[in-house]
């Protein structure tokens, strides 16, 4: 199973990272996952005061079809999976975690196959 990211911040396995450290700029960037394995987004953070609200760093993240990626332009605001909105949260960075499983109990989970490609 191979998910792929247009333009986005990642961070995996609840790694933290200074954000000049680790980022994706262009082109294709692939991480490959299995069924259960765990994803973990940890979002830009700054404390107050230490950059300028204009310059922090700000991501949405979408779920979307290949065509979709290719253009690196969502369709719809329904396929945003993950929104990174809140770089000066008071104790610490947001963090998104998505477990690819083939079926989830959850109603606004989502479901993987193995073998698919995500985009």
């Amino acid at each position: 199973m191979v998910l792929l990211f247009c333009i986005i911040y990642i961070l995996i396995q609840s790694i933290y990272e200074i954000t000049q450290s680790f980022r994706f700029q262009q082109g294709s960037y692939a991480v490959e996952v299995r069924l259960n394995d765990y994803l973990d987004i940890v979002c830009p953070h700054y404390p107050l005061g230490e950059v300028p609200s204009q310059d922090a760093e700000r991501y949405v993240l979408y779920m979307v079809e290949r065509e979709d990626y290719d253009s690196c332009r969502p369709q719809s605001y329904d396929q945003m999976r993950w929104e990174c909105g809140h770089p000066f949260a008071p104790h610490a960075p947001e963090k998104f975690s998505e477990k690819f499983q083939r079926f989830t109990p959850f109603t606004l989970g989502k479901e993987f196959r193995q073998g698919e490609s995500y985009y």
